[in-house]
């Protein structure tokens, strides 16, 4: 065999080696809990501060289509919140996210990236502050300004540890409310813009099935 035919049998080689393929359909599902801190962002500008939260919970469905391709839907029960002035206020809310997931195998490892939507209701909420130099919690009353919808802007990256069939993923994910924690006209009172931001950190266990 000549030198271009070893040539061209190795250019052909390189060619298959680089040219991504479809891979077999995987599924996964599975847990996951993480911590979180969120705050709201008013405008016009009021002082406020972050919350840090040890409540989120929930479980996921993970559909990799192709060797870069995956979708990540899920249901999570969590906690977020803000303090504003000297008053903390913590919401439980219900979650549902829809994602795209672009993931990278290497070894046993894979490298994830997330883009989508979330959208949550909140179920409860609490308020913490004090008074006579005695914190108090107490129920808090949702009001006709309150929107108790919400969804938004889902974003994140991570790194997956792959023990066939099982496989454990960390992930940090960052979300910004689109919707209005508070409507911004209401009556008498001062137009106002509130939006959620909330940076989560979680582990997941996940089975192949």
């Amino acid at each position: 065999m000549s030198v271009k035919n070893y040539i061209q049998a190795g250019l052909l080689l390189c060619g298959l080696y680089f040219t991504p393929v479809k891979s077999e359909a995987q599924h996964f599902i599975g847990v996951r809990e993480g911590v979180s801190t969120s705050s709201v962002s008013f405008n016009p500008v009021r002082r406020d501060s972050a919350t840090f939260q040890t409540l989120n919970v929930g479980l996921v469905y993970k559909y990799y289509i192709t060797t870069w391709t995956g979708l990540q839907l899920g249901v999570n029960y969590a906690e977020k919140g803000y303090v504003l002035e000297d008053t903390t206020r913590r919401y439980r809310v219900v979650e549902f996210p829809f994602l795209s997931q672009f993931h990278a195998e290497l070894w046993r490892f894979r490298i994830l990236a997330n883009a989508g939507v979330y959208a949550s209701y909140h179920l409860s909420a609490r308020e913490i502050f004090k008074e006579n130099d005695k914190e108090v919690q107490r129920a808090y009353v949702f009001k006709g300004r309150d929107n108790r919808f919400e969804y938004g802007l889902h974003f994140g990256g991570g790194l997956g540890v792959m023990l066939h069939p099982i496989e454990v993923q960390f992930e940090v994910g960052y979300q910004y409310g689109l919707s209005y924690l508070l409507k911004p006209r209401y009556g008498d009172e001062r137009m106002m813009f509130t939006h959620f931001t909330q940076l989560i950190f979680s582990a997941a266990v996940l089975v192949k099935i």
